[in-house]
């Protein structure tokens, strides 16, 4: 019995680490790149409550030059419908541009990306493009003020 203990003891200590290191990949993203990649993720999976958790209080989105709106209008009016006609949303990331103002308030973020939409009438989609995000610190993590995703076709 005493071996059994120790044996429980040991494994809920080499446990620990890994438990703690899920806890931080499950935080709340607040660096720039990790809001723009949770943003981009939230698309992949269609998570739209947890999309809406990275906006600021004030947000504007374009799509293709044209204006959306707020993230609640966009959400309600474009890419929740949207996403509702899809089966998958795919994006591969590649290497994104960061700038951060002298002073913290404020970032920018260039995200290269190709995406592809499977249609839930059998066609797909195949792009390529770039989203662009401005951030605004708010309290202790940036949001998402401005959100611009520009794309056009695969050749």
């Amino acid at each position: 019995m005493r071996k059994t203990s120790l044996w429980l003891v040991a494994a809920a200590l080499l446990a620990a680490p890994v438990a703690g290191q899920e806890k931080k990949a499950a935080a709340r993203p607040t660096t720039p790149i990790e809001v723009a990649a949770a943003y981009l993720d939230t698309m992949d999976t269609a998570d739209l409550d947890r999309a809406e958790s990275l906006f600021a209080k004030e947000s504007s989105i374009f799509e293709g030059g044209g204006e959306e709106g707020t993230w609640k209008h966009y959400r309600e009016h474009h890419i929740g419908p949207e996403l509702a006609e899809f089966s998958s949303f795919k994006t591969t990331k590649g290497k994104p541009e960061e700038e951060v103002s002298a002073d913290g308030s404020m970032a920018f973020v260039a995200w290269p990306v190709e995406y592809r939409i499977a249609l839930k009438d059998g066609n797909t989609v195949d792009s390529k493009g770039t989203v662009t995000f401005v951030l605004v610190r708010e309290a202790d993590a940036y949001r998402i003020r401005h959100l611009h995703w520009s794309s056009r076709k695969k050749k």
